[in-house]
């Protein structure tokens, strides 16, 4: 069973499969020195983003890829020409998630992986390698590069005498053997009453705001969930995306929706009743169109968010209004979209709990079949996807974490193997999520003990680290929290669980959950920026990793609901725990009545993994 907007395989990337991965990436470093030798650079900039800065990009547009190998879905890579002095053709940097994967998928004679601690930024560890020479002629892709990111390369560059040259995306996949990616799929309205939004009522709200700054005004935006926010679609246009591939810019009284190269050809099927008094005007892949419309208005400011715009977008705009200001931090979009109305609370909890009950169920097997025969961290997989199909599911959210015994251990473990089982005595993990008719995402984290069954039982490390990270994960549903506190103070509180056990963990503790999986707009981690917001949608889910032993994580998502100057953390997620895993003796009498109450619900729902002792 194929859920109806996933992705088959792309052949474009299996052709050379059987090509060692070392003669591969050497084969197409050596075709980048050659694309780019007339420019002579010292260094090539290979980002994971494509235009429209997305998170998930597909490996066949993702330069970072064809440079590394590495497919975790965040890093960056410095690609040193034989002009350079470095010893390494290739610097992958990587944070905490992905520091085992790398060090797995990546030959380490070509590639230097460069391990990044608790969530510092990727970005920033770029900046002060490059910073470590002087006067090196960069090559970067300023049209996979943000704003906000481009301006610091600039300063940075500048302040070392470097000069920044811009590539064109499609020679640096052209030459890294890549195809890109296109897509015709259909764009389309989601029903109100699965969102309680529509293009006027949003297009409303937005031009109040922009009325109240400017009176001749443009709000244009790069990102795909952007797009979908605005016009109350969906599209699918990426794996594990919900959204769609296109430009957005708001002027006067219409939407102009701009599909380049990769979506054109994508229908737009929007219901005009969600038009109200407003245009929608659809544009495929002709910029001379899309500046013909642009100039039949008058515009003195355009506005925009850095973060989430990419270098070259804003020039096209400037070349029609010369004269305008570009004002670049409007966080209008995120500020909005992750405060959730009643009617997509609703969505989202009825997504949650038809994903609980495909991972419980999954779970359950898994346990249990794991002790009478062979299961494999791709028949888990599977039997997920399956069970995600048999509840409605739509697409996956993102690809399923598998791992067994060490393999849980990798924080963002994406490679599930047909050869690595689930062992009597060990840990598994399962991180997975799924879309359905609504258009939201579910995200959740469990992990069982295999062979109790059969008379195994977990070593005091397992238990504990079970435990440790269990309590962690509960305290925000426990009791309210106080809304004053910033996203770094929560990450901080329900971090200091771990902590104060002796362990440590090199992620944060949550992100925004909704149109996309990692929802901007609030954040639980050390370098949150966010503060708490009141009916945002948010994950929490501490870890605990030995390498080369197992690891725990236990993710549940919450809905923050506003209680005087406090929030309480709705629980969303009802897949039980496993009790072989829990030292009864470690929880307090507030977490084991929580526990009770949280097992008794799962139990009515069909949803627990084992009996409660409780």
């Amino acid at each position: 069973m194929i859920l109806k907007y996933d992705f088959e395989k792309n052949s474009a990337l299996s052709q050379n499969a059987n090509q060692p991965l070392k003669a591969r990436l050497a084969g197409v470093l050596d075709s980048l020195d050659s694309e780019f030798n007339s420019l002579k650079l010292d260094a090539i900039l290979l980002t994971s983003k494509d235009p429209f800065i997305s998170e998930y990009v597909p490996l066949e547009n993702n330069p970072r890829y064809g440079a590394t190998g590495f497919t975790g879905s965040v890093g960056d890579a410095i690609y040193w020409t034989k002009n350079s002095s470095s010893k390494s053709r290739v610097s992958l940097f990587v944070d905490g998630r992905y520091h085992l994967q790398a060090d797995q998928e990546c030959p380490l004679d070509l590639v230097e992986v460069v391990k990044i601690q608790v969530e510092p930024s990727i970005e920033g560890a770029v900046l002060d390698r490059l910073a470590q020479n002087k006067d090196l002629k960069i090559g970067i892709d300023f049209e996979r590069t943000s704003i906000s990111t481009l301006e610091r390369f600039q300063e940075m560059a500048k302040s070392n005498g470097h000069t920044l040259v811009h590539l064109e995306g499609e020679k640096i996949l052209s030459a890294l053997s890549l195809p890109g990616w296109k897509v015709k799929r259909p764009i389309f309205s989601l029903p109100v009453s699965a969102t309680g939004r529509s293009i006027s009522k949003t297009l409303d709200s937005l031009k109040k705001f922009l009325t109240e700054k400017s009176s001749n005004y443009l709000h244009v935006t790069a990102a795909t969930d952007d797009a979908a926010f605005l016009l109350n679609a969906r599209g699918y246009h990426l794996p594990h995306t919900a959204s769609f591939l296109a430009y957005t810019m708001f002027v006067a009284q219409e939407l102009i929706v701009y599909l380049p190269a990769c979506s054109a050809g994508s229908p737009v099927e929007l219901e005009s009743k969600q038009k109200g008094e407003y245009t929608v005007t659809v544009i495929e892949n002709d910029l001379s169109a899309l500046k013909k419309k642009l100039s039949s208005f008058s515009v003195n400011e355009i506005f925009f968010n850095g973060g989430m715009m990419n270098g070259l977008l804003p020039n096209l705009l400037k070349e029609v209004f010369p004269n305008a200001k570009l004002t670049q931090d409007c966080k209008w979009v995120i500020q909005n979209r992750v405060r959730k109305t009643p009617e997509e609370m609703a969505s989202i909890r009825k997504a949650f709990v038809r994903s609980s009950k495909a991972i419980a169920k999954t779970l359950r097997w898994g346990k249990s079949e794991s002790q009478k025969n062979k299961v494999s961290e791709v028949d888990l997989s599977k039997y997920l996807y399956d069970s995600y199909a048999a509840e409605g599911a739509v697409a996956l959210s993102f690809k399923t974490i598998s791992g067994a015994g060490p393999n849980s251990a990798i924080i963002h473990y994406s490679t599930p193997s047909t050869q690595k089982f689930f062992e009597k005595g060990q840990l598994a993990l399962l991180d997975s999520g799924a879309y359905y008719e609504e258009g939201f995402c579910t995200d959740c984290t469990r992990g069982f003990f295999v062979g109790a069954e059969n008379g195994a039982k977990p070593e005091a490390w397992q238990k504990d680290i079970y435990t440790t990270t269990l309590k962690g994960a509960i305290q925000v549903f426990m009791n309210p929290v106080k809304g004053s506190l910033s996203g770094k103070e929560v990450d901080a509180m329900i971090r200091s669980e771990i902590k104060n056990a002796g362990y440590e963990y090199l992620h944060g503790t949550g992100h925004g959950v909704g149109i996309h999986v990692h929802e901007e707009g609030i954040r639980l981690s050390t370098l949150s920026i966010y503060p708490q917001s009141p009916y945002a949608c948010v994950s929490v889910e501490p870890g605990i990793y030995l390498k080369d032993q197992g690891g725990v994580r236990i993710e549940n998502i919450a809905l923050l609901i506003p209680e005087g100057e406090n929030y309480a953390y709705e629980n969303v997620v009802f897949v039980g725990y496993d009790w072989d895993l829990i030292d009864v003796s470690k929880l307090s009498n507030d977490e084991k009545n929580y526990l009770k109450n949280y097992e008794a619900q799962c139990k009515k729902m069909g949803t627990q993994l084992m009996e409660c002792p409780l």
